[in-house]
């Protein structure tokens, strides 16, 4: 049976917990007490998940909107129990917040994998959690701008993608973290854009290669969010900035990205083209090569 941690997670000083509802929020889980706890991995089954190394990738295509190609894939993290059963990755990333000695071993092990095993097309993008960045900083160097440095490919660019929210403290580090990425050659990814829970600062936004809009633009479609949305999209043309709209499933959300003229889509309209691993991180240590198969 799962413990419960409402009491001793209440008992924190308030900067921890306000830092922890803060991180809960941007990963979509309200922080309401007992119910939310309840959701959260327990630290036992995190620990063994981290020791046997049961995390792997999928990769979701990036599609033109225009043609309809591939043009690159974002890779997503995954994990399991020891029975085999998933575990949604922002519950456990919550959870590693707790620990950012551990949090920054994972994320590096997670990077090095979907490098290793990235699928042969122009464009790949990264998921990388500002905390576990700037964990990374040394007197010298990053470990993940070294990280990625050893697996730069000169057909292929690497775009690492970084959310913006409503701390004025994390644009802050956002801008400091895409300062260092691009100044290393790597292209930025600012993600889920959206009118609520997101400041948006001039910096950034100019500083990115990638615009991403999230699915709640597709789903509340008012005359004003529409317009807000053309905003952005003109917007991101003066900067030279790609537009790309997630959370496409249907022919009629493909068609409303085409008629913005958005350049690229993602979302399970185009599942049939998912890459998922057969493996995990454990099965590296095996001769035997791990297959890709469609998710």
């Amino acid at each position: 049976m799962q413990t419960d941690y409402t009491a001793q997670i209440q008992s924190w000083p308030a900067p921890r917990l306000q830092a922890r509802n803060d991180t809960l929020s941007s990963r979509g889980i309200e922080p309401s007490g007992s119910g939310e706890t309840a959701l959260l991995p327990h630290p036992h089954e995190i620990l063994d998940i981290v020791i046997a190394r049961r995390f792997g990738v999928e990769y979701q295509p990036v599609v033109d909107t225009a043609s309809g190609d591939v043009v690159g894939y974002e890779a997503l993290a995954r994990f399991r129990r020891a029975d085999g059963e998933a575990v949604p990755p922002n519950r456990l990333f919550v959870s590693l917040h707790a620990n950012p000695l551990l949090l920054l071993h994972v994320e590096l092990e997670m990077k090095r994998l979907q490098l290793v095993h990235a699928p042969e097309v122009p464009h790949l993008f990264l998921n990388l959690d500002p905390d576990s960045f700037h964990m990374g900083e040394g007197p010298r160097h990053n470990l993940f701008v070294e990280l990625f440095r050893r697996y730069r490919r000169p057909d292929r660019q690497l775009t690492v993608e970084v959310i913006e929210n409503l701390s004025i403290q994390d644009v802050e580090r956002s801008r400091e973290m895409i300062c260092v990425l691009k100044g290393a050659g790597f292209g930025v990814a600012l993600d889920d854009m959206d009118v609520a829970g997101t400041v948006v600062s001039y910096d950034t936004m100019s500083e990115s290669s990638v615009v991403k809009f999230d699915r709640s633009w597709l789903v509340r479609r008012t005359p004003h969010r529409i317009d807000a949305l053309r905003w952005f999209i003109g917007l991101s043309r003066v900067f030279g900035v790609r537009t790309l709209l997630e959370g496409v499933e249907t022919e009629a959300d493909l068609a409303f990205a085409r008629e913005l003229g958005i350049d690229w889509v993602q979302g399970f309209l185009f599942r049939d083209r998912f890459i998922g691993r057969s493996c995990t991180a454990a099965d590296e240590q095996h001769p035997e090569p791990c297959d890709r198969q469609a998710a």
